[in-house]
This record gives structure tokens, sequence and C-alpha cells, in this order.
């Protein structure tokens, strides 16, 4: 399937709904394939497309080659940071274009993202809106198909909430890491440095205050958590590193008397976990059991704090079926890590589902308080 991008205005990419829009739109355009025009297609300074032979080269590049990368990259890094908006997105599309033309190797992207990373990071390190936001979010998009480590830093980097307060940037950046994960030979993406960027994204998203963008950090990670390129210690730590964010969000929420809009983002993220966990052949060893542990408090920090926030859950039917849905799916999620169902963990989602099913009547609510008030009582 196929989606097309208005390249002349790039409306799909600045929706006005960004926050809760943009980065799923942006991840299914560049995942699926950009339609590109014929004046959009790559070109060297002198007219011609970069040749098939240099993008598919599995040796160090030669000095005229060199040569050729360095020209078009500089040529389109002009149009990045100071073009109009037309010229701008046929610059992106000329860049990703080689970055995905069929049989590209890890050599070359290498070659082009050194000519194409220092320009990009200049752009990123301007502040502002409009024009400004356009070219940063667009040059990230450049870097997310470059898939090497130097480009995926600058997008890691740019998910830091204390660095970076413009939340569309963090949200568009967070959206494009699973593309940049995915390695191609000799790209210089390997295991330790998927694990790594893990790591960061798990540091970042806890210090982030826009549920949306921590929905998309969480979602990154689990998208290293799947990568093939992992080694099995690896993927284990990267496993722990998400439940650890999970716990991590819950220590804060559980620290607030009013309910946290971040359960949501815990909620959706557990969804999709939930349907990608390592089958049930991983459940009893020792990796798994520790991550359970984790999401049993995790668990334990949301029910408090769903006992704590219960009027404003009350007033509120959208944080009400948030928090429900995280307790629910986190039991299942326990059952998957398990083997086996956990008639505790199950007590402790059970008493908010239940009002899902018998109607949000006062006798409901209270009777679903007082369900899960003796839940977390028997847990211990």
């Amino acid at each position: 399937m196929t989606f097309l991008v208005d390249l002349a205005t790039g409306t799909l990419m600045r929706s006005t709904r960004r926050s809760h829009t943009l980065t799923g739109l942006a991840t299914l355009v560049l995942a699926a394939g950009i339609v590109l025009p014929a004046n959009a297609q790559s070109r060297g300074n002198d007219g011609r497309p970069l040749d098939r032979e240099l993008v598919s080269a599995t040796r160090p590049l030669s000095t005229e080659q060199q040569g050729q990368v360095k020209a078009f990259a500089a040529t389109q890094l002009e149009a990045l940071a100071d073009g109009d908006a037309e010229d701008l997105i046929a610059a992106r599309d000329a860049l990703i274009q080689d970055a995905r033309r069929p049989g590209v190797t890890g050599v070359f992207l290498r070659a082009f993202s050194s000519e194409l990373v220092p320009g990009i990071e200049k752009v990123l390190q301007q502040q502002g809106d409009g024009m400004q936001t356009m070219r940063a979010e667009n040059g990230l998009r450049i870097l997310a198909f470059l898939r090497t480590p130097e480009a995926l830093e600058l997008i890691v980097a740019t998910t830091n909430p204390n660095d970076v307060k413009d939340k569309s940037r963090r949200l568009v950046a967070a959206g494009l890491v699973p593309i940049a994960v995915e390695a191609v030979p000799q790209s210089g993406l390997g295991s330790a440095v998927l694990t790594s960027t893990a790591r960061r994204l798990s540091e970042n998203l806890v210090d982030d205050s826009d549920w949306i963008v921590v929905l998309e950090d969480l979602r990154a990670m689990n998208a290293i958590a799947l990568n093939r390129i992992l080694t099995d210690e690896n993927r284990s730590e990267v496993r722990d590193m998400q439940f650890n964010a999970y716990a991590r969000l819950a220590n804060g929420i559980a620290s607030s008397d009013a309910p946290s809009p971040i359960v949501k983002a815990i909620y959706r993220a557990m969804l999709g976990l939930r349907e990608r966990l390592a089958d049930n052949s991983t459940a009893g060893d020792i990796s798994t059991r520790q991550i359970a542990t984790t999401l049993q408090e995790m668990l334990k920090r949301i029910g408090s704090a769903a006992v704590r926030q219960w009027d404003g859950l009350e007033a509120n039917p959208d944080m009400f079926e948030a928090y429900e849905g995280t307790l629910r799916v986190g039991a299942q999620l326990f059952s998957l890590l398990e083997g086996r169902p956990n008639a505790k963990i199950n007590a402790l989602a059970a008493p908010m589902a239940a009002v899902t099913v018998n109607g949000s009547t006062r006798e409901s609510y209270n009777q679903a308080l007082a369900g899960l008030k003796a839940a977390l009582k028997n847990l211990g």
C-alpha cells in the first residue's frame, strides 16, 4: 500500500492537530514509501542522478565518488536550511530517495551520513516555529533513513525534554526511531548501539510531561526490543529497561493527587506490547521473572494511585478507562510473563473493570473502590 505526501505544502507532515496525529501519520508515510514526482529525483550539481554503482558500493568510496556525495548533500542541505517550503520538501524527498534506493549499502549510508549529519545538526539547533520547525522536523525524517549511529544519536537527543522544549519535535523524533533502527549491513548499527539507544529513551521519557510523546517513546523502545540484530542478552536488557520505565512513570503518577494523563501512554503502549511480547516459552526464566516482579510493583502503584485519585477518576470517564485498562492489560501481561494467571493480580484489575460492565452508578463506583482497596491489601 502506498501513501501520498502533498509535496507542495507538506500538509500531512504538518497537521494542525500535531500532538494527536503527527507521528502516526508521518511514520505511516515514511514506512510505507513516499511517492516522488519526476522533479524530486536525486541529482548531483551537474543534473545527473547519483550513480547506482555509488549507492550500492560495498567498498570505501573513491575520491571521485566522495566528491559526488559531498556536492549532492551540500546542495540539498542548503535547500533544507535556507530554501522555501517547496524547495525544502523537494530536498528532503531527494535525500530520502537515495537512502532508500534498492540495493543501498551501509558503505554508502555511512558516507552519506558523514556529509548530512553535521548540517542537519545545525538545523536542529535553531529555535523558532513556522519554517524553522518545518526544517527541523524534515531534517529528522532524513536522519531516520540514514540508519547510522550518528543519525540515530541526533534523533534520540531530540527526544530529551530537558533540552528540546518543542514537543512537536520530540514527538516526530520518537515516532521515527522504529525506522532509524532498521539496520543495513555495514551501516554501523549493532546490538550495543541499539541497547544504548533504548537506555537513553528510557531516561528521556520519564522526564516528559506530554503523554503523546511518552507513548511514542515507549513504542520506540518496543521497536528496539523486537529488532532482529539484538543479541539475546541485550534483548533481555532492553525488556528490563522497558518495564522499569513503566515503573518509574508509575512512581510519578502515584505521587499526584489528580489523575495523570501519563496513564494513557502506559495503557496504549501496553496494548501494543501485549501483542508482541515474547512467546510463552520464555515464561519462568530468570530475566522474565525479574520483569514480572517489576510489573507487579508498577501495577500496585497504579492501583494505589487510583484509590488516592478516585474522586477525579469518577469525574473523568476517559481517565477512568485509562487506569482500568492499565490494570487489566497489565494483568494480562503478567500472565504472559509468568506463564499462568495470577489470582491476586487479576483481583487488582477486576473492580474497575466491573464498573464498565455494571454501569457508572454510585453503587458500582463504591463497590469498585472497596474491591480495589481489598485487592491492594491482599497483594501486600
